[in-house]
């Protein structure tokens, strides 16, 4: 079952820290890079996605940046061993929602093994591990978490969350998404304590950052080979990890929609497995077992429901019905099944989606969000999605706590 601890982390030594934060590395375009790096010379983007500087490369750059600000006390390490209660408060399509978990430092496991009890939902892509890497070798530090769900249907951990969220928090931060981020340091030994035994009871689901832990587990693995004086107790054996409880009511999952040159077997796939409907049934549709998905071609709307469950499992002999009957499954194996995930762009709102297909000439394909319980029963068979199936809102911010390796 999962492992998790108590660690001391780098964190910024003021309690605003609105400036130094910022998304995760891969929602960051050119333009929020730039405009993040304005706020403080201090803002942790300058690490995230670091520049090369003279005969410096990026990564080495990062490592100096980093170095440089716990010299000049910028960045602290705190003194005892804590758990950090994190709390997010945004809105979310109108409605305000609080999401609440705390950080920890997780024990790595192989991603690739079926009996571990973290447990993985989606493909990951070479590109992005090789440069996490790379960043992570010359930082030796957890800048941004991973992403964990577990159960808590008695809500003990939901209830604890709460509790901690009446004290005076340790640090605040407002984003420009407005979402509103508040941070408690807890070394308390009966709260610690009670939380390390519940986690071990428990599977541990990765909802968002993939990359980062197979990163931080091929970076263990290389820590391992060297280490003469190996113990499953190193630092490299563990990866910072944000943990949410299934159960709290600020969970939020958005869609993320494609845009693509439109192949050529489209049209005929449409016609031999999709029933067209009208854009007006599309949310109404998406709250079916089966997704349907809606593609803009050429200035029109279509919405495609699937003629037959048989042909799902044809497409998906080895997969799950959670599996099968997702939007972005169905896309991928009986819509476009001969196109690889890197030739999509993918865009997290769907008006964006559609702007774009105009822009580029190229198709929209706006899928549904997928439910919590699919991703559970789908990570629970030890089945990967499609790349970019779910979207947790709103991110994590990074550099609201780093663990140093």
């Amino acid at each position: 079952m999962a492992e998790i601890k108590p660690f001391k982390a780098m964190r910024y030594s003021k309690e605003d820290i609105t400036d130094f934060i910022c998304p995760p590395y891969d929602v960051i375009s050119g333009a929020e890079k730039e405009r993040l790096k304005t706020l403080s010379p201090y803002n942790i983007v300058y690490v995230e996605l670091s520049d090369p500087k003279g005969k410096k490369n990026k990564y080495k750059n990062a490592a100096e940046i980093f170095q440089s600000w716990i010299s000049d006390g910028a960045l602290i390490r705190d003194g005892k061993p804590s758990y950090y209660f994190y709390e997010q408060l945004f809105e979310d399509h109108g409605m305000k929602m609080t999401r609440r978990g705390f950080f920890a430092a997780l024990k790595l496991e192989n991603p690739r093994s079926a009996r571990g009890a973290v447990k993985p939902h989606e493909k990951t892509l070479a590109k992005p591990k090789a440069d996490r890497l790379s960043l992570l070798k010359a930082v030796k530090a957890n800048v941004s978490p991973i992403f964990g769900l577990y159960d808590d249907d008695k809500r003990v951990t939901v209830d604890l969350c709460r509790k901690i969220s009446k004290r005076k928090p340790s640090a605040t931060a407002k984003d420009k998404d407005g979402v509103f981020h508040k941070l408690w340091v807890v070394d308390d030994e009966e709260i610690v304590k009670t939380a390390t035994k519940f986690l071990s009871g428990k599977k541990m689901f990765i909802a968002d950052g993939h990359h980062r832990y197979e990163t931080a587990w091929n970076y263990s693995q290389e820590k391992k080979e060297k280490d003469k004086k190996y113990s499953s107790d190193k630092d490299y054996n563990y990866v910072l990890t944000y943990l949410c409880p299934m159960e709290d009511p600020g969970i939020s999952i958005w869609p993320t929609h494609r845009v693509i040159d439109e192949p050529k077997c489209l049209e005929e796939n449409i016609a031999s497995y999709f029933d067209v409907r009208s854009s007006k049934e599309f949310a109404k549709l998406s709250k079916k077992e089966i997704q349907p998905m809606m593609i803009f071609k050429d200035g029109k709307y279509r919405v495609l429901i699937i003629k037959k469950e048989s042909l799902l499992k044809k497409a998906m002999p080895d997969k799950c019905k959670e599996y099968r009957n997702l939007a972005v499954s169905v896309l991928h194996n009986v819509l476009i099944p001969d196109v690889d995930a890197s030739e999509y762009i993918y865009v997290k709102d769907d008006k964006e989606a559609v702007v774009l297909a105009k822009k580029t000439g190229k198709i929209a394909i706006i899928v549904p969000a997928t439910p919590i319980k699919s991703l559970k029963a789908i990570s629970l068979n030890n089945e990967m999605m499609p790349q970019k199936s779910t979207y947790f809102y709103p991110k994590l911010a990074s550099g609201i706590v780093i663990r140093s390796l």
